[in-house]
Formats: C-alpha cells, sequence, structure tokens
C-alpha cells in the first residue's frame, strides 16, 4: 500500500514540476495524512449526500409539477433536464448502496 502511496506522490510531483516549466498554476491538492481543520465524519457526508439527492428529486417534481399545471416560464427543456438529472442521481445512489451492501456481505463471509 505504501508503494503505491510513493508511486502515486512521484506522479504528482512530475505533473508539478511539468505544469511549473509549462508556466501554468499549481493546483492546490490536500494532503490527505494532515487532518484539515474542518474534518467531518461518515455520517455527516453521508447525511449530506441523502440530502442534495433529495434535493435535486423534489426540485426535478416541482418543475414537473409546474409544467403539468399549465405555467409557462419553464420549458419543457428544463423539465426533462431536471428529470433526468434526478433519475441517474437515484440510479448512482442505489448503485453505491448495492456496492456497500456486496462489500458487506463479503466482510461477514471472511473466515476469523
Amino acid at each position: 500500500m505504501t508503494d503505491a502511496i510513493t508511486a502515486m506522490d512521484g506522479v504528482v510531483s512530475a505533473m508539478n514540476a511539468l505544469a511549473a516549466a509549462a508556466g501554468a498554476p499549481l493546483p492546490q491538492i490536500p494532503n490527505p495524512a494532515e487532518p484539515s481543520a474542518e474534518t467531518s465524519s461518515f455520517s455527516e457526508l453521508f447525511n449530506a449526500a441523502l440530502d442534495r439527492l433529495d434535493d435535486g428529486v423534489a426540485s426535478a417534481n416541482a418543475a414537473a409539477r409546474s409544467f403539468a399545471s399549465g405555467q409557462q416560464d419553464i420549458p419543457l427543456s428544463d423539465v426533462m433536464m431536471s428529470l433526468e438529472e434526478a433519475n441517474v442521481a437515484l440510479q448512482t445512489a442505489a448503485t453505491v448502496r448495492d456496492k456497500v451492501l456486496a462489500a458487506y456481505t463479503n466482510i461477514m463471509n471472511m473466515p476469523v
């Protein structure tokens, strides 16, 4: 594992050297080994992601309802885009859930 981290550190250093040679501004990449002042727990991050998903679905539903009620200020293309974005977000959340459950099942089936 440390070999992979060392290799990635070498790649990042090489990329920084190339960017400096090209005169491009260097992006600020946080070091995961250093804890930041604003650390969040997994629970907080998970709840924030679910809130964003819920807000996206609610926004798409509101757009669809306003279009269906006959409001002329919202075009059909915007409604369809928001509904499709909500659909993709829900499919992604379901896929992540399935992967997490599969990983949990694999861990629980490991012999001790």
